[in-house]
């Protein structure tokens, strides 16, 4: 048997056990309960409904990504098929640049979008979105990252987290969500 056999005959089963269980639709139900929930401790100024809709929303949208990318359980491994060329999506700033519209489209009123980076430049740069109440500081924040488990939905406080999150800066904004940021430029045309 070659090297290249013997090592598809080891990689195969790793691969094929390394699909991604996106859970039911009433265990995202559950998840998304819990999300709004974190959401809602942020302030008493955050609306319960519109915690509700964010928590939803970002739950299943990140499993809709899921069923596009098509993820294998381990983000890494997703990152060097995106980047060998035999996936065409999948990077960390894709799932976020992805993610943001559809919760940028719930004209929040109580609570803020932020777009984030840690390591930013840097070999192991991670990209995210963070939220905080209605004028709180970036730091007091929840971040959403949907990469983290392939598609399952990933929060934590900002300041708790593993990664050292900054806000992205204006002028970083990826030009695919800088109609939504930065409409003004975009409404002339």
């Amino acid at each position: 048997m070659s090297a290249f056999s013997r090592l598809t005959t080891l990689l195969l089963p790793l691969l094929i056990a390394s699909c991604v269980n996106l859970g039911t639709p009433a265990e995202r139900q559950k998840k998304a309960r819990r999300l709004s929930l974190d959401l809602q401790q942020l302030s008493p100024t955050v609306n319960a409904r519109e915690a509700d809709q964010l928590a939803l929303t970002a739950i299943e949208t990140s499993a809709e990504l899921a069923r596009d990318f098509k993820p294998l359980r381990f983000p890494w491994m997703n990152n060097g098929l995106v980047n060998t060329g035999l996936r065409k999506r999948g990077l960390c700033y894709q799932w976020r640049d992805d993610l943001f519209p559809f919760l940028h489209r719930l004209n929040l009123k109580s609570m803020d979008l932020h777009l984030t980076s840690a390591r930013r430049t840097q070999l192991l740069e991670h990209n995210g979105i963070v939220v905080t109440a209605k004028g709180q500081r970036f730091e007091e924040g929840i971040i959403l990252d949907p990469w983290r488990h392939c598609g399952v939905l990933a929060w934590a406080k900002v300041a708790k987290d593993r990664y050292p999150w900054k806000p992205l800066p204006r002028e970083l904004t990826p030009m695919v969500l800088r109609p939504l940021l930065m409409p003004e430029p975009y409404l002339s045309r």
